[in-house]
């Protein structure tokens, strides 16, 4: 009997560290890819490049980008710090596109926006 209440124990156990949520990578761990700014403000900059919302809106839209596809998305639900990266990663909302990457935000100029 004692051998089946250790082995429902371990199980249980088991079950909550699969489902327990797994720590997030470091900064020191992640790579980033590069996004070069381009020159105009638009909210569809070329492929693989990123551009800045409004002034009056970089608080809640912050910026737009376009995966190396040209797919486009803005960055509404993405802290940006003040070196350019961006945190969480970045996914292409596109279907059948298979960007999801970390990013930096080359010649970010905005400061910290969360």
């Amino acid at each position: 009997m004692q051998a089946i209440i250790e082995a429902i124990v371990k199980f249980f156990w088991w079950i909550v560290g699969f489902f327990r949520k797994k720590p997030a990578a470091r900064p020191s761990e992640i790579t980033y890819t590069d996004i070069p700014r381009w020159k105009t403000m638009t909210p569809k900059p070329p492929a693989g490049h990123w551009a800045p919302c409004h002034p009056a809106t970089i608080k809640r839209f912050k910026a737009s980008m376009t995966c190396p596809a040209g797919h486009g998305l803005v960055l509404k639900g993405h802290h940006i710090f003040d070196d350019g990266r961006v945190h969480p990663s970045v996914v292409c909302p596109d279907p059948g596109c298979s960007f999801h990457e970390f990013v930096k935000l080359e010649q970010w100029t905005f400061g910290d926006v969360p």
